[in-house]
Order: C-alpha cells, then structure tokens, then sequence
C-alpha cells in the first residue's frame, strides 16, 4: 500500500474534487524536480489508474505522440486517453498542452519565468479552449518557508517582472495586482513565435514528421549495417562521424589543402543542421580525403560529446574525484579508491550516471577533517547503492555488442 504525505493527500483530494465538478477539464501538475515526479507517479496511478501520463525526462516519440493527441488542442488526430499529466519543466516550453484547462505547480521554481513558461503551455493564443482558466500553486507551510524562502524570492521576482514587461493574468495570489508597462505595446506579440524549443524537442518532432511522412524509412532502419558513409553538397568541406557503443560519442575534422585537417569537437545540436537534407538530395562520390581523415577521427579514442565546460555538472564530478582519489589524506580514502576510481572511469567513458548521482559526488567537499569525514560516508552510502562492482554489467553488456555502430558524413564544398 503506497501511503500519501500530506501534501500528496492534499493534492489528490483536490483533483478528485476538479474531476468530478468538471471531468472535461484535463489538468496539468507540473514539478521542478524529477525525484518528485517519480515520487508522485504511483501514487496518482493508484488514484486515477490509466487516465495518468507521466513524462519524467523520458519523452520518447510514443509519448510525445500521446502528449500531442491527448493534450494539443491544434492537433489532427485528437484522442481521450488520458485527462492528467504529471511533468517536469522539460516540457514547459515549446509544447500546446491546451486541451488541459487547469495548472497546478507542485512547487514554485526560483526561476519564476518557469512558472510563466508553464502557464503558457495552457494559455494558447492561437487556439482558445476554456473561457477560464484555473492555477493551482503548492507553497510551503510556515514552518518550511521560513526555511526555503521560494514564495517570498519567486513572489518579489515576480513582482520585477509585472512591473518590467507587464502580465495580464494572476499567478500566485488572488489579490496580485500586476501593472501596465512601458513595454506593453512592444511584447504584444503571439507568444507562440516568441518561444524557442529545446534541442531534444526540435529533434523528436523532426523525426515524427519522417516518420509519419516516410514510414518506409523508419522500419528500414534496424536492417541498416552497423557502419554507414555518405556524402553530400554543403557549405564547407569537413567529415562528422558519430560513434556508438554504449554510449554516443560525436567528432568531426574539417579538410584543408592536401592533407591538412582539423579535428574538432562538436555537439549533436551543433551538427544536426550540418547533416540534415531534404529527400531529394543526391548523394555524392566519397572523396579521396575520406578515408585518410576517417581513421584519423577514428584513433582518436578521446571521444566526448561535445566540449564539456568546467563548471557543467560533469565536470565537477570529474574534478572532485580526482581530488579525492589523489587527496594527501590517502589512507583515509584508501578503502574506497577503486570505488572512486570507477564511478570516474564509468563518467568520462560509459556515462551510466543519473544527474542525480552526479550532483551528489560534485557536492563532495574535503577542505577539513569534518567535511572528509561526511563525504567518505556519503561515498560509502553511494557505494551499498550501486555496488561495488555496479560498472562491470555494463562493461560486459558492451561487450556482447558485436560492433560499434559508426555514421560519417562527409560536406563536400563543390
């Protein structure tokens, strides 16, 4: 039996409530963190059963497609299968939820611009579906904002906000009253043009679209062979060549005179419009640059995706490992050396860690005997979660892959 904290109780009396005065009326709950989301989800499944979609940054095309019929009012295909959404703010922006005419935000971000991306997503101007619509807002209770202070911080920026760009809608009290601004006239846009969509959400939509246009395609591919070459007319002359095996690595070299190269470090982001083409386009001769800087990008065993900065989350692990594992205090830290010695090795070449993981080895601090002390617990605790020996399934699951799976393509400028 899944048993309900208070606020969770709360929460679901409330839905009930909203279900049963308007069972038309889907609801969004929208929450910045992605444990609280995994925490809510059986809960709510044990209330409201199959009408709960949950996207907890798992947005796969199957889900995107439900996202899309069940809550996108400017959809073809619209569908009934679902009349709650539990979410994380992956999906406040660049997604029409508004089929759903009720909000409820679980918690209030510090970023109070979240809290009006979420809106947002309900508050379309190119399809109108509810005459009101209804924000529900989850704040501590007394004794927890004076510990956290997010109502007083998100309240005060929102307050910036109003009196800056100016809003024409309440959002987290009855009373607010938010003013006209010297902007007014030049933010009265449609929002929809205004938005930009993330990366992940550009790509999947992307691929609905060749799925839906070229199905062909799409069930071709598991028939493809494990290294595939091609090349095409662009802007410039370079070679990309995406790499798989457990995990994407991603780089590229563009050609000079002879054979002068340049490697280069890349996202999948950075690359998607170098290696995107329409149907039509033709495919080009391989050149005879290909093969000479393809075994060069291939040796090259750096792989990363991309450029990590050194204040990005992995970075931080990295660096606090390898503070850890060279500390001066090394008999201290001895017991648990090779544990460290692996979560580092699984970081810069398997990436098997969650954020979550991450951020708790970042964390890690050993600047006196008493923050040492608290993180070699910690390191302990991660330790009996894992296993100490976590990394060697995955070691051997890639293992039985029997080939790496290589994509080159190749920008020819002619």
């Amino acid at each position: 039996m899944i048993e309900n904290d208070p606020k969770t109780a709360c929460l679901i009396q409330n839905l009930k409530s909203q279900f049963k005065k308007e069972p038309n009326r889907k609801i969004v709950i929208f929450s910045e963190y992605l444990d609280t989301v995994k925490y809510l989800e059986p809960r709510l499944k044990k209330v409201f059963g199959d009408k709960l979609l949950t996207i907890a940054g798992d947005l796969t095309a199957h889900k995107l497609s439900a996202l899309n019929q069940d809550f996108d009012a400017s959809f073809a295909k619209q569908e009934n299968n679902f009349s709650l959404l539990l979410a994380s703010d992956k999906i406040s922006e660049g997604f029409n939820l508004n089929r759903a005419g009720m909000i409820i935000n679980y918690d209030i971000p510090w970023n109070p611009v979240r809290v009006i991306q979420r809106v947002g997503r309900i508050n379309r101007i190119s399809k109108k579906v509810f005459d009101e619509l209804y924000i529900v807002n989850f704040f501590p209770t007394e004794r927890g904002a004076e510990l956290v202070k997010s109502r007083e911080i998100a309240s005060n920026k929102m307050f910036l906000i109003h009196n800056t760009l100016g809003e024409d809608a309440k959002i987290f009290d009855i009373d607010e009253e938010p003013t006209a601004a010297k902007l007014y006239d030049r933010i009265q846009q449609n929002p929809d043009k205004l938005e930009e969509e993330s990366f992940y959400t550009i790509a999947l939509k992307e691929f609905e679209k060749i799925k839906e246009s070229h199905p062909d395609l799409i069930s071709t591919l598991d028939k493809f062979p494990p290294r595939v070459k091609v090349a095409k007319k662009s802007s410039e002359n370079e070679l990309l060549v995406f790499l798989k095996k457990g995990r994407l690595y991603l780089r590229g070299a563009r050609y000079g005179e002879n054979k002068k190269y340049e490697l280069f470090q890349i996202t999948f982001e950075e690359a998607f419009e170098k290696i995107a083409c329409e149907p039509k386009t033709k495919p080009l001769e391989i050149s005879e640059k290909f093969w000479y800087v393809y075994e060069k990008i291939k040796s090259f065993r750096d792989y990363r995706v991309g450029p990590v900065s050194e204040q990005s989350l992995e970075q931080q692990a990295i660096n606090n490992l390898r503070t850890f594992i060279y500390h001066k205090h090394e008999d201290e830290v001895l017991q648990v050396k090779d544990f460290l010695k692996m979560l580092l090795e699984d970081i810069t070449d398997y990436g098997t860690l969650s954020d979550y993981t991450l951020r708790r080895i970042a964390n890690l601090e050993s600047g006196t005997e008493e923050k040492l002390k608290k993180s070699l617990k910690e390191i302990e605790t991660l330790k009996n979660e894992l296993g100490a020996d976590y990394l060697e399934k995955e070691k051997a699951r890639q293992k039985n892959l029997s080939e790496e799976i290589i994509v080159a393509v190749e920008n020819q400028k002619l």
